[in-house]
């Protein structure tokens, strides 16, 4: 009886053993998965960042349309609303915009009005339609800096929702030949 209770109990525990073994195979199965997701994802982001450098590698060789007048604060503070209005952003997310005194370009026939701008914290895309929205080629104005940082931990955000808060420098070039020193 003794060898019948041995080879039962063999009998189970190689059960057991096969059991363990196809659990193990079903959870690296589903790991493998897991991963390979996780590379084609990677791989669809390296390709996007890839696109979206070339892009930008090409704008920055593109000629810039230069404006004839400098706007004026009114002008650029209307800019601003509209943008924050296209964008889809309330006007209290704008915590500040700073116009700063025209400079020449070294020797040339053109002068650069920067703009500070600064958000409360916002999500990318809507900091991104705001951007999109600044832009005015016709009178040679453009967002050239944005930086974005991350929001304090005691802020009042929707949980999940990622938010940034920037700051950006709104452009406008002027082609001012009379002006030279």
């Amino acid at each position: 009886m003794s060898r019948a209770n041995d080879l039962t109990r063999r009998r189970w525990l190689i059960a057991i053993a096969m059991i363990l073994g196809a659990v193990f195979a079903i959870t690296q199965a589903m790991d493998l998965t897991s991963g390979q997701q996780s590379l084609a994802l990677a791989r669809a982001d390296l390709a996007e960042v890839k696109t979206k450098l070339s892009k930008i590698q090409e704008l920055q060789s593109a000629p810039q349309v230069a404006s004839l007048q400098l706007d004026s604060p009114a002008q650029i503070t209307n800019r601003i609303a509209s943008a924050l209005s296209a964008a889809n952003i309330p006007p209290s997310s704008l915590l500040g915009e700073t116009p700063l005194e025209p400079q020449r370009l070294d020797r040339s026939d053109f002068e650069i009005r920067s703009t500070i701008i600064n958000l409360a914290p916002t999500s990318l895309p809507l900091i991104l339609a705001f951007c999109d929205a600044l832009r005015e080629t016709e009178s040679g104005t453009q967002v050239s800096g944005l930086k974005l940082t991350p929001p304090e931990e005691n802020s009042e955000i929707p949980v999940g929702e990622e938010t940034w808060k920037a700051e950006m420098t709104l452009t406008q070039m002027i082609y001012s030949p009379n002006s030279r020193q």
